[in-house]
């Protein structure tokens, strides 16, 4: 029989290839997406739904008959310009209920079917690589990374690894770059470089422990490994305030 996989956001970017990945492997494929999500595969199912209401999510766990999942992708997410004290709630909503509320609601609601099974989502660098007018997208993806670090310390019948991307070549970056005239997109990855990566997590993960958060970079982007957090220590005993790193 068929291993088999759920892939959030199959329909376009890093979630499509993905899923093409998981194809090529011989894995049945459920890909949930809102727009439609189109492969010329048998193994290949469309579960139409948006993730972030609670009816559509409760019909996707009724509408995969699996007893068993090998593998969930939680890649499906959303990313939108806005000053960091200028957002509405309904925008703060928008992209917190998709990149942070749902990846976690889905991996409950399907946790008894994921025994013994490889979570993996598809998070981004932007976690502590923060830039002007994406505080909401930052900040639910660093939201999304803790989250998942408490769920890999309990849940120990399933194993979490969280992919943290810089940029990627994808239909929502560029959209949100459209009108940019400096964006180096030569600097970019793509998409089957995620999914490649992603295809030799599931073929040899035995270095990295449930929890472990993998920053992918190309040549053009591996200034990103050096990151440097503003991060202090100060001992209340000696009086000593350092810089940590």
């Amino acid at each position: 029989m068929n291993k088999v996989a759920i892939v959030t956001g199959s329909s376009s970017g890093i979630g499509k290839a993905i899923a093409a990945l998981l194809l090529n492997l011989n894995y049945k494929v459920y890909g949930v997406s809102k727009s439609p999500s189109v492969f010329n595969n048998g193994n290949f199912i469309w579960v139409q739904a948006d993730l972030t209401s609670e009816n559509d999510l409760q019909r996707i766990t009724k509408e995969i008959k699996d007893d068993s999942i090998n593998i969930l992708i939680n890649n499906a997410g959303i990313a939108f310009e806005k000053g960091a004290l200028a957002f509405t709630e309904l925008e703060f909503r928008k992209i917190f209920d998709l990149n942070f509320k749902a990846p976690i609601l889905f991996t409950q609601a399907l946790k008894e079917k994921l025994n013994k099974g490889l979570v993996i989502n598809i998070s981004s660098v932007s976690d502590r690589l923060v830039g002007e007018f994406y505080a909401l997208y930052c900040s639910s993806k660093a939201a999304l990374n803790i989250y998942f670090d408490v769920v890999a310390l309990e849940e120990k019948n399933m194993k979490i690894i969280s992919i943290l991307p810089s940029y990627v070549d994808t239909p929502l970056l560029r959209k949100l770059q459209e009108n940019s005239k400096n964006f180096d997109w030569n600097l970019t990855m793509k998409p089957e470089q995620i999914a490649e990566f992603v295809g030799r997590v599931i073929n040899d993960n035995e270095d990295l422990s449930s929890g472990a958060k993998v920053i992918v970079v190309s040549d053009s982007l591996k200034e990103d490994l050096e990151y440097n957090e503003n991060l202090w220590g100060y001992n209340v005993n000696t009086k000593q305030l350092s810089k940590i790193k």
